[in-house]
């Protein structure tokens, strides 16, 4: 009997929903983190674990084609991984800025301007005044634009990062025998 080989954009869409819920959690404790400071610490731990957890995938990948993986494969999965994941990311955390904190980004702003205003140099500043502006003016973008705004960092960052860890987990396989 043939054994099924299962494709790179099939594993990366399986693998893609735990992906964008870790995503989530990263984008979630970002929009929460000036309501609840110590998320600030799972912020960065959850960034910085990133590429540890598409290496994960991508060794896993590996492990299971027994060591058979192309370069071009393992980066192409991490790219469908951000590309799967990214996509259930900003669906959850459109639902979170529009219904949870839909002036997220105008407190952000206002945030921006009290402590830019603080300074002395900055005080009479361009910068203060146009985000003074924006904000007075309703001129900055809504969450949906935030989310797609997101969507194309995250993926292109995404494409970046598994560049670099498909060069680590296509190590050798250590086989006891």
């Amino acid at each position: 009997m043939k054994e099924q080989r299962i494709s790179i954009y099939q594993r990366a869409s399986v693998w893609g929903i735990p992906f964008g819920l870790y995503l989530s959690c990263i984008g979630i404790s970002g929009v929460f983190v000036d309501w609840f400071m110590p998320l600030s610490y799972i912020f960065m731990i959850l960034v910085a674990c990133t590429p540890l957890v598409v290496y994960y995938y991508q060794r896993r990948m590996f492990i299971e084609e027994d060591g058979f993986s192309e370069y071009a494969a393992l980066w192409m999965l991490g790219i469908m991984l951000f590309l799967f994941g990214t996509v259930l990311a900003s669906f959850i955390m459109f639902l979170v800025i529009q219904f949870g904190r839909p002036d997220f980004l105008y407190d952000q702003a206002l945030a921006m301007i009290k402590s830019s205003s603080e300074i002395p140099e900055m005080r009479d500043s361009e910068f203060v005044r146009v985000l003074q502006r924006m904000v007075d003016n309703r001129l900055l973008p809504v969450p949906i634009e935030m989310v797609f705004n997101t969507f194309w960092l995250v993926t292109s960052a995404g494409c970046i990062t598994s560049a670099i860890t498909a060069i680590f987990a296509r190590r050798r396989i250590n086989r006891r025998q």
